[in-house]
């Protein structure tokens, strides 16, 4: 699962490495577009649609440009027999696409069992505020605007709430990162925390960010962790965070999601407050792509797609290929398209209670649209026409 995952990072990287450059500007200009380029790159993965394209091939699209990354050959599963919101009615939402603002929305996690964190956006990068959605109340509320501030060239990502804050980051060209911060009952955002990158760094800056007991936790691209009072402060490393990436708090790992080798990834995790160690079992002959704090996900010698637990565990053989972007999502869930020769739909499986639900996105010719989960692996979103679709994994029993 992980190959693609790599494959598609390279891809995009090699795509912004290769784009034609202005011959007349100076050699810094040119430096600063380039890493600029890249940065945008490596940030599509999380930020872009996925789409899969006949013959099985993974693609990430951004700003109305395709790029085939690999194919990921397989049966097709089956498709299911009822609709995501019949088969799951207490775990599906719909709301408007669009907020208040106009542009449309980004959902990134829970606040808590009953509001979203969204931001909404201006085109396909800026992010222009962020806001509170009431679900049961069916209401938005408007935290803070974003700011965007001159020199900027890595737009606000990496939303997350917590300790009653909203935290999240940006770029600029002169290789820092900044934190930034708001009391989740609003007000004006502030940047609370600096974090200069590494020679070693492309401008991909941070690749996880959490907020834990009243600090944000964050760990680079290039790895290592580091903490910060959400109130502002000094940026601090964290102890046994050295070279890690955050996977799920207080659990970090390595290698991360790219910027190192090849390898299984998150293949050897720490926990950060105990020191407990765990590695993933590996089998001669299998892959094993991408793990969890839990679960693993990879293929065997015979290339069959499975699930099992980190010690090599409770192994389950999964009948059809699966958008291999995550492990599966609250260690049971993962989406698959079904089509025959090239993809018509596609469906959420549940490998627990062996269920499934039709999502309602539908084939584009040779291609179709991919729904997005958040880091937590709560949460699956997508947009179908005007509105957006909300699938709150947790809810399933």
């Amino acid at each position: 699962m992980t190959d693609v995952e790599q494959n598609l990072r390279r891809t995009l990287g090699q795509a912004a490495e290769q784009a034609p450059r202005l011959p007349a500007l100076l050699p810094q200009q040119l430096e600063q577009i380039h890493r600029h380029r890249r940065q945008r790159a490596r940030m599509a993965l999380a930020a872009a649609a996925v789409v899969l394209v006949a013959g099985g091939t993974l693609a990430v699209v951004r700003g109305g440009d395709t790029i085939t990354a690999v194919t990921a050959s397989g049966p097709r599963s089956e498709k299911p027999a009822a609709q995501a919101q019949k088969v799951w009615p207490e775990a599906v939402r719909k709301i408007p696409a669009k907020s208040p603002d106009g542009g449309p929305w980004r959902p990134w996690t829970f606040i808590d069992g009953r509001t979203l964190l969204l931001t909404s956006t201006a085109g396909s990068d800026r992010t222009t505020a962020v806001y509170a959605y009431d679900l049961d109340g069916d209401a938005p509320r408007k935290i803070a605007s974003v700011p965007t501030p001159k020199g900027t060239v890595g737009f606000a990502t990496g939303f997350t709430a917590g300790s009653g804050y909203v935290a999240w980051w940006t770029g600029t060209k002169d290789r820092v990162v900044h934190l930034w911060a708001v009391p989740l009952a609003g007000g004006t955002a502030k940047i609370v925390g600096d974090q200069r990158l590494d020679v070693a760094d492309d401008g991909s800056g941070i690749d996880g960010l959490v907020l834990v007991d009243g600090k944000i936790v964050f760990s680079l691209y290039t790895g290592g962790v580091f903490t910060v009072p959400v109130e502002g402060g000094e940026v601090q490393p964290v102890d046994r965070g050295t070279g890690m990436h955050l996977l799920s708090w207080p659990w970090a790992g390595t290698p991360g999601v790219g910027g190192e080798p090849n390898g299984t990834r998150f293949g050897r995790i720490v926990n950060l407050e105990t020191g407990e160690t765990r590695t993933a079992v590996v089998n001669p002959g299998e892959q094993l792509g991408i793990c969890g704090v839990t679960i693993c996900a990879g293929r065997t010698a015979e290339h069959e797609p499975f699930f099992r637990k980190r010690d090599g565990s409770d192994q389950k053989i999964v009948p059809h290929d699966m958008i291999p972007l995550l492990p599966p999502t609250q260690d049971r869930f993962y989406v698959s398209a079904y089509g025959d020769g090239k993809p018509e739909g596609v469906g959420l499986y549940d490998m627990d209670g062996g269920r499934s639900g039709d999502l309602g996105i539908t084939g584009e010719g040779s291609s179709i649209r991919m729904p997005s989960p958040d880091a937590t692996g709560r949460l699956v979103s997508y947009t179908l026409g005007n509105d957006l679709y909300l699938i709150d994994l947790a809810k399933i029993r």
